[in-house]
């Protein structure tokens, strides 16, 4: 377990990721030193102060860097390919808390609850899917709007998730499909290889889903002692860090994760963030939004991304959107436009 620190204070609401994030970054331009300082120094940074695995460094920042080195490299998978060669020591107590559960379920929960020791502005949350797959889903959402572009970020978080679940539990363990925000890779057939599963883009969140056996099957014997240090080294580096959301905010990350695999009515809604439905809808309004104007604004966002690439399928983008058939899209898309969704396509 890494040694014990004491975390600068962030400032109050500034989105950070501690450089352990980073290690594989580093590992991989270790002959390209002076390529990876450039990119690090366009952000203000010191490349040296990105070796104390514990700095906090600014999540915008993070997220540029990111990107350089991907274009640095040469490479448009490289999160992705970083990801698979992760170990739970690279990530401190976080992957740490994973790699000692008993069961992928009780890892996972543990993982997502320790991820603000890691990063702030941050959420992951595993969901049962609402159709008869049988499938889970993992989302994993940044909270604050960055300005930066995330596709490496969030590429290399989720091939990280499953490459510490093959090395934790299951070495042939693969998701059955992976989602993501934004637009399609210059290369998705290796995305698709390196996931061993298929890739879709322009989705409401980034995701994993996969099968539910072998969620709760026992693979060690808990050292309750040690993973009691761990979690309090955790509480340690979990401090205040990020300010209050506001309650639009909070639905719009619920709206994300569910939109196309679980309900986005008031009652799913408001149960995820522990309000009663009236309560929710009285806040929403102070606010100035509601339920229906969020969900709507998410789909018709995500539709439009969908709808700009020629030969896209309507029936896909109505699945992605949770609506029933595409002529249920197709009405509520020119209800939105006046047009037929066939006309933006073109």
């Amino acid at each position: 377990m890494p040694p014990a620190a004491t975390p600068s204070a962030p400032a109050l609401g500034r989105p950070f990721v501690r450089a352990t994030a980073l290690v594989p970054v580093l590992r991989h331009f270790e002959a390209q030193h002076e390529a990876l300082a450039e990119i690090v120094g366009a952000e203000g940074l010191d490349l040296a102060a990105l070796r104390d695995p514990y700095e906090e460094i600014p999540l915008s920042a993070y997220l540029t860097i990111f990107e350089g080195a991907a274009r640095a490299a040469k490479d448009p998978v490289l999160g992705a390919r970083l990801g698979r060669a992760i170990t739970p020591a690279d990530l401190g107590p976080t992957g740490l808390l994973l790699a000692q559960s008993a069961t992928i379920r009780r890892g996972l929960h543990r993982f997502m609850g320790a991820l603000a020791a890691l990063q702030s502005a941050t959420e992951m949350t595993l969901t049962q899917a609402k159709d008869d797959t049988g499938w889970h889903s993992i989302s994993y959402q940044i909270r604050s709007p960055t300005g930066a572009p995330g596709a490496q970020d969030a590429e290399f978080s989720l091939s990280c998730l499953c490459q510490l679940l093959r090395l934790s539990f299951d070495r042939h363990w693969a998701p059955e499909e992976v989602h993501f925000t934004h637009a399609p890779s210059r290369r998705p057939d290796l995305l698709e290889r390196l996931f061993g599963a298929p890739v879709r883009f322009e989705q409401s969140a980034n995701r994993i889903l996969f099968d539910t056996s072998g969620l709760d099957t026992p693979h060690r014997t808990e050292d309750a002692g040690l993973i009691a240090v761990i979690e309090r080294h955790v509480a340690d580096l979990v401090h205040a860090q990020d300010p209050e959301r506001s309650v639009t905010e909070r639905v719009q990350l619920v709206i994300s994760r569910n939109l196309g695999h679980a309900p986005v009515d008031l009652a799913t809604v408001s149960a995820a963030l522990g309000m009663a439905p009236r309560s929710l809808q009285r806040h929403l309004a102070a606010e100035g939004s509601s339920l229906r104007d969020l969900v709507r604004a998410q789909r018709q966002t995500i539709a439009d991304q969908q709808l700009s690439h020629p030969g896209t399928r309507l029936k896909a983008v109505a699945a992605t959107l949770g609506y029933s058939d595409e002529t249920v899209f197709w009405r509520a898309f020119r209800d939105w436009t006046g047009d037929a969704p066939s006309r933006r396509r073109s």
